[in-house]
């Protein structure tokens, strides 16, 4: 079985959990997301699939404001 990986990332406003490109649920908070994701992985591993979970960083930007 294709292990399942539950990837938890901000979406606009609020926080999401997907698999592939398919949105799953949003949270208001990443620590709600991360806690959905968690549960939704040991649902998957209890089940006999293997999963596991990716907080994806925030997209940063190094440029300064200066730079224009």
């Amino acid at each position: 079985m294709t292990p399942s990986v539950l990837v938890v990332a901000r979406t606009g406003e609020r926080w999401g959990v997907s698999a592939g490109r398919e949105l799953l649920a949003l949270a208001d908070s990443e620590a709600e997301a991360q806690h959905l994701a968690e549960s939704a992985a040991e649902i998957l591993r209890k089940s006999g699939g293997r999963a596991r979970v990716l907080v994806a960083g925030e997209p940063r930007s190094f440029k300064s404001d200066d730079d224009d």
